[in-house]
């Protein structure tokens, strides 16, 4: 299985913005505006590329139907 451009920048981007949410001292702990500024950058941005990108990926891969045993009975 192969991994399409988009999957590569979805992954690329979900890992970025997950180093730059958990970096070490920042935001400062005691700030309370650079802990809003922070998860505004970060945390929004991977929210919306979770949903997003999940979207995207499972649009590619749709999985099939499976029938039913009772749906395999009727059609035999």
């Amino acid at each position: 299985m192969r991994i399409t451009k988009s999957e590569r920048l979805w992954l690329t981007l979900t890992v970025l913005f997950y180093v730059l949410y958990n970096l070490p001292g920042v935001p400062a702990m005691e700030d309370a505006q650079g802990m809003m500024i922070h998860g505004i950058l970060t945390v929004v941005p991977l929210w919306i590329l979770g949903y997003a990108g999940m979207k995207k990926v499972y649009g590619v891969y749709k999985l099939k139907e499976q029938k039913t045993s009772k749906e395999a009975n009727t059609n035999a």
